[in-house]
This record gives structure tokens, sequence and C-alpha cells, in this order.
């Protein structure tokens, strides 16, 4: 299935992709750092690395976070989060309608995939 996959760069070090979109709505959804990581097969370390960036890219929090006690952490979207996701995801689906005609007639040419060997 074609899509468009897109990513913002803001400068040379900050920007928003799929990747990270996706682990806000895993953080929003299952509201941990570590269970997101694991749903995306991800190590916690490298979640929480991406999640710090997400928050130091932006002026106010994407994620808060309260640290562990008893049943561990948890984290959530920020108001400013959900926009976020909301305004990433629609931008997305806004460029595949754009895009639909010309990438029908790029399906159209594509090789047909090869076959493993058994």
């Amino acid at each position: 299935m074609t899509r468009v996959v897109l990513r913002i760069d803001f400068d040379d070090k900050r920007y928003i992709g799929h990747g990270r979109i996706e682990l806000l709505e895993h953080i929003a959804e299952l509201g941990s750092i570590a269970k997101a990581a694991k749903a995306m097969n991800m190590s916690y370390k490298r979640a929480w690395y991406l999640a710090d960036s997400i928050n130091g890219t932006f002026a106010e929090p994407v994620i808060e976070r309260q640290h562990g006690g008893r049943g561990g952490g948890s984290a959530y979207l920020t108001k400013f989060g959900q926009i976020l996701v909301r305004d990433y995801r629609g931008m997305e689906t806004r460029a595949l309608k754009l895009f639909a005609k010309p990438l029908k007639h790029l399906e159209m040419r594509l090789a047909p995939t090869k076959r493993a060997h058994r």
C-alpha cells in the first residue's frame, strides 16, 4: 500500500515525523512511555530519549510524566500534545489526497515484486 510519510524539519536538529507521532499516539493510548516502547518494539531508553527530544523541540510540553511509585510511572499528552498529533495526522491526510493522482500513476508503473526463492 502506498502511503505518504510526512517529516517536518524545523531546523538541523529538531523535527517531527511519523515515528515520533506514532510514539505520542501510543503514549496517549497506553498512559506510559514503557508500554508505548513495548508496543513499538523499541527499547525504553530509546522511547524515553525520543519523548525528551519531542518535549525539547517545542516551547511548551508535549508529554507530561509522573515518575514511578508502586505501580510505576505514567505519561500523558498535554493539550498541546493532542493538538500536535491531530494537526500532523491532518497534514498527512491532506498530503495523501493532494498527491493521490500522481501516486496512482506511479503505482501503475511499479515493477512486479520479486518472489523469494525457496
